[in-house]
């Protein structure tokens, strides 16, 4: 079952550098950003196959894998944008799961959710990253945050942070627009120290 299933995405991962190859084309005589949108969020598919090709080869199956569904979101929120994107990610992902791996989903959801709708950007730059803490960046180049006005979405985001013994801040960066930045420190593996 599982040959079936990798010789199929193996074909779809062709389709899929066929389709860029000709996407690339199609820059070179169009200097378009909705194109070089696409063209990312085409790219962030192919990683996905090529995830799940990998995946299943090897035989692991920890019934959750936070890098595609990171990347996932990331296309989702901004595919249909316009917004010149850029993600970052770095370290090991696989060791977030369970509620932590929940938190770090709705809080890229909502955070690119708010760029979109609200920070008038022209570029997004997600940085997600995993050292001895789970660290999400959300950076762009919009408008900052207004000093009155409705805060919900930073309220649950803040809400989720310290839920999770984190800290959610905003900075605005000396070129403008607003960093969001939410860490939250990893669980403690059972038996580990």
């Amino acid at each position: 079952m599982f040959g079936l299933l990798v010789a199929d995405l193996q074909f779809m991962l062709v389709e899929d550098a066929e389709s860029e190859a000709r996407l690339r084309g199609v820059i070179v005589r169009v200097d378009d950003d909705h194109v070089i949108q696409r063209l990312f969020a085409h790219g962030l598919h192919l990683t996905d196959v090529r995830t799940a090709i990998f995946d299943l080869q090897s035989g692991e199956d920890d019934g959750f894998a936070l890098r595609p569904a990171l990347t996932a979101i990331v296309t989702e929120q901004t595919g249909e944008s316009g917004l010149r994107t850029t993600m970052r990610m770095s370290g090991p992902l696989s060791v977030v799961t369970g509620p932590l791996a929940d938190h770090a989903e709705a809080v890229l959801r909502e955070a690119l959710s708010n760029v979109v709708h609200h920070a008038h950007a022209h570029q997004v730059d997600v940085t997600v990253s995993v050292d001895d803490d789970l660290t999400i960046c959300v950076t762009d180049d919009g408008i900052g945050i207004p000093a009155t006005g409705a805060r919900s979405g930073l309220h649950n985001l803040t809400a989720r942070a310290e839920e999770a013994g984190g800290t959610c801040t905003l900075t605005t960066p000396t070129t403008g627009g607003t960093r969001l930045t939410w860490t939250a420190p990893l669980p403690e593996v059972p038996g580990a120290g």
